[in-house]
């Protein structure tokens, strides 16, 4: 295991990778590319952090060594982090988290003054900086601020969030009885219930303690469907269930099946159109793991189209210059919708509730409206020696099968092949996860995808085996 470093933040597990004296020198790394890009001597960070019980002793260690005026949030979904650096008016930010992985990971994610993560070049500096900085002469601490701003900052972000979803959508979700299972995991989600008991939705809490990690961090299938009982006791409607940071979440319906991110997606994505004055010249932006089910639905609403390599800044830059009206990486449960430069949870479901209440149906049944796709997932583990020639052997093979090929982030990024129509493998090595292989089969037919899953996992052994 080793230091994981990517445009999408630096992550490790905490006192073994990503130990103290890391985290400061990744943080001051930070601080001189803010100082030179910002032009300022003492620029203005917004700091907060998630629930794992190293946040703290990070935060107060970075806060304890940086000469520039803080804003420190404190305990914080990463969405309302990211709202706190555009509304307090901030030159950058340190998100302080490791996300989706386990308890004993911890990291940092870097922002831009408009609140977005770094983009590659940008980070590519820090990591720089952090490789070839001296550290023996930081800046002696001058007269500087630090200003606690939780409850101001959630407070706000709550109003944001509600104000996207609508004041029209807002009242009709309280004049209806809706009734959810919530399932924060002792994440920064919690703050959900607060939010979602303002609009009249009854919650049943579980898990709602700060820090109390009782299931696997990551949102999915197996670590959700506990959840099943709590909702037929209580006769819920669905069940909502978050990751550390709160930036995804994923939805275990009624029936017990998980509704994936794919079609969380795609849900929302229709909404937004349908009510869209004039959708043919909007624009919808995805990843390229992303399942087709979303590209069928742009494609009914005659709206466009674009696909970008996986991380959620690459879909955020994609979505300004295009000026897209919403964007979102099915693959991990999270919806972007402007002006936030995030995915967010807890605003994605908001907005299903919102759906429920218009269309005044089960979401299983507004689901089953939508195309049927099948999409597999597997993490393969591999020797990240030998990454670019599993790459090449892959390429190669479908080549020589006569597939179209889609490449994105040159060898790092995603390889897309298109086995159909409807159709396709994707292959990209993960960069939050060591030595992790990420492979997706999606297509809309079920026995399809299976064979390419099973083609995909044979080819790819025989990748890491040869090369």
């Amino acid at each position: 295991m080793s230091l994981m470093e990517s445009f999408s933040g630096i992550r490790g597990i905490y006192n073994k990778d990503f130990t103290e004296s890391v985290a400061i020198r990744y943080a001051h790394a930070y601080y001189s590319f803010l100082r030179e890009k910002t032009n300022k001597n003492n620029p203005i960070i917004v700091i907060g952090m998630d629930t794992r019980p190293s946040g703290i002793k990070l935060s107060d260690a970075v806060m304890s060594i940086l000469d520039c005026n803080f804003i420190d949030v404190g305990i914080a979904p990463t969405p309302a982090i990211e709202f706190a650096v555009r509304y307090f008016n901030a030159d950058g930010g340190i998100v302080i988290t490791a996300s989706h992985n386990e308890p004993y990971w911890n990291g940092f994610k870097f922002l831009k003054n408009d609140s977005s993560i770094l983009n590659e070049k940008d980070m590519s500096l820090v990591i720089n900086n952090f490789k070839i900085g001296s550290f023996k002469n930081f800046h002696k601490i001058r007269d500087r601020k630090i200003l606690e701003k939780n409850s101001e900052t959630i407070k706000n972000y709550s109003e944001f969030i509600l104000n996207i979803v609508g004041k029209e959508n807002i009242e009709k979700i309280i004049e209806t009885e809706h009734k959810i299972v919530l399932d924060p995991n002792g994440g920064t989600a919690v703050i959900a219930k607060k939010i979602l008991e303002q609009i009249g939705v009854k919650v049943i809490g579980i898990n709602t303690t700060y820090g109390e990690f009782n299931r696997k961090i990551e949102p999915t299938e197996d670590s959700l469907i506990y959840l099943k009982n709590i909702i037929d006791d209580n006769k819920a409607d669905f069940a909502a269930g978050f990751d550390c940071d709160a930036d995804r979440v994923e939805i275990l319906l009624s029936n017990g099946q998980l509704l994936s991110g794919n079609y969380i997606l795609a849900l929302i994505v229709d909404e937004i159109l349908t009510n869209s004055k004039d959708p043919k010249n909007q624009y919808v932006v995805v990843n390229d793991a992303t399942s087709s089910v979303v590209r069928d639905v742009v494609n009914m609403h005659g709206t466009k189209f674009r696909e970008v390599e996986v991380g959620e800044i690459n879909i955020v830059l994609e979505m300004e210059r295009l000026k897209a009206i919403i964007g979102g990486e099915g693959s991990s449960g999270g919806v972007i919708i402007p002006p936030s430069k995030c995915r967010d949870g807890i605003l994605t479901l908001l907005m299903l509730l919102s759906i429920v209440t218009d269309k005044q149906k089960k979401l299983e049944e507004i689901v089953e409206e939508l195309p049927k796709y099948y999409t597999l997932m597997k993490k393969i583990e591999f020797n990240k020696s030998k990454h670019n020639s599993i790459k090449n052997y892959i390429k190669d093979y479908y080549l020589k099968k006569g597939f179209e090929i889609k490449e994105t982030g040159g060898i790092k990024g995603g390889l897309k092949i298109i086995t159909s129509k409807n159709s396709f493998v994707w292959f990209r090595a993960s960069k939050t996860e060591a030595n992790i292989f990420r492979v997706i089969s999606d297509s809309d037919n079920k026995k399809e995808a299976e064979k390419s899953m099973e083609e995909a996992i044979k080819i790819f052994n025989e990748a890491n085996e040869s090369s």
